[in-house]
């Protein structure tokens, strides 16, 4: 699972040198420590985290999606211990980030879920790829405490109904996302006739040109 304080010091030394990317005066020394100002931080190796932080900022597709974390949660995990699985929970709330991005609400399924938080940024893995870590995450149980634990702490609401996947939002009430979801299933509903009696006339009327 996750190594936190590893993981954690890549996610601060990551962010300082891509915020120091928007700024325009001094080097490149100057604008990491103007960074490191910026988001109230003191590095115990500066040399050290330049170097990582820049590996990481030229090693990430420019394409692939980002989610920032709550100063507050990242000092939580950072200095206190986590079990397994509130580390599984930061994963899941940060997968979900990713994915919903700026978007009001979105439809994921589980899969993607585990992909996203297996680091899968542009695909979704089958489940026999999922790593050993996430792949014990990969049933109706543990999946249910994620999503309950994300919905009791950690603001999301989430949404299933004869739908394949469940809708996620963290910035709607959740009378709105069930509202949503439902008008999208109707949609899709309606959708689906449509199609069935294109195809069903379509069939009728090449039978009846046969027939002469």
């Amino acid at each position: 699972m996750l190594q936190t304080t590893e993981s954690l010091n890549k996610i601060l030394y990551y962010s300082l040198y891509a915020h120091a990317q928007k700024l325009e005066l001094g080097d490149e020394t100057d604008k990491v420590r103007a960074a490191e100002h910026y988001y109230g931080v003191s590095l115990g190796n500066f040399d050290r985290a330049l170097r990582i932080g820049k590996e990481l900022y030229n090693s990430i597709d420019i394409k692939a999606p980002k989610v920032g974390i709550n100063k507050d949660i990242y000092f939580d995990f950072y200095k206190n211990d986590k079990s397994e699985f509130e580390k599984a929970c930061l994963l899941a709330h940060l997968a979900i980030k990713s994915i919903v991005q700026n978007k009001a609400y979105c439809k994921i399924t589980n899969l993607f879920l585990l992909s996203r938080m297996d680091g899968n940024s542009h695909s979704v893995a089958e489940k026999y790829e999922l790593s050993d870590d996430i792949i014990k995450y990969a049933n109706e149980y543990q999946l249910k405490k994620i999503k309950y634990e994300l919905v009791d702490n950690w603001n999301l609401k989430t949404y299933a109904r004869y739908t394949r996947g469940f809708y996620v939002s963290f910035s709607l009430e959740y009378k709105e996302l069930v509202y949503q979801a439902e008008k999208r299933r109707k949609s899709t509903k309606v959708k689906q006739l449509k199609k069935k009696q294109d195809e069903a006339l379509k069939a009728a009327l090449h039978r009846l040109d046969n027939d002469h």
